[in-house]
């Protein structure tokens, strides 16, 4: 028995000593994420791609988000890769708060091509499929 409480009395001296040593570390910031606050690292779309028949048009929408995925309100342009679609921000999307735009895409000839996105310094794309 008395070798049984030797080895626990070594173990709690040791797991004392790791947690002097790491609690400092641990805590050094109050909050270990707030550096991801307010600095765009993504843009989120509505979809990764879209199939179109020739003059069919649809809406999509697309967010630039921080490091902890939340909206910012950063202005957002769509584009088309090629002329096989028509882009246009859809200027009747008025989300409360600002923090996402709606693409309108209208496929005018048979192709494969991209909508391209742009917001807070980063570029994304939906690829677009016109049979």
């Amino acid at each position: 028995m008395r070798a049984r409480g030797c080895c626990l009395g070594r173990a709690v001296r040791l797991l004392g000593a790791l947690a002097a040593l790491v609690g400092p570390l641990a805590g050094c910031k109050s909050d270990p994420l707030s550096d991801l606050d307010g600095t765009p690292v993504a843009i989120v779309k509505q979809f990764s791609q879209i199939h179109l028949a020739v003059g069919d048009s649809t809406t999509f929408t697309a967010s630039v988000v921080d490091g902890r995925f939340a909206p910012m309100q950063e202005t957002i342009t769509f584009s088309s890769g090629a002329a096989a679609v028509a882009v246009t921000n859809d200027v009747s999307y008025v989300p409360v708060p600002p923090t996402s735009s709606r693409g309108q895409v209208k496929a005018v000839s048979a192709d494969t091509t991209f909508v391209i996105i742009q917001g807070g310094g980063l570029r994304d794309s939906v690829r677009v499929f016109i049979p």
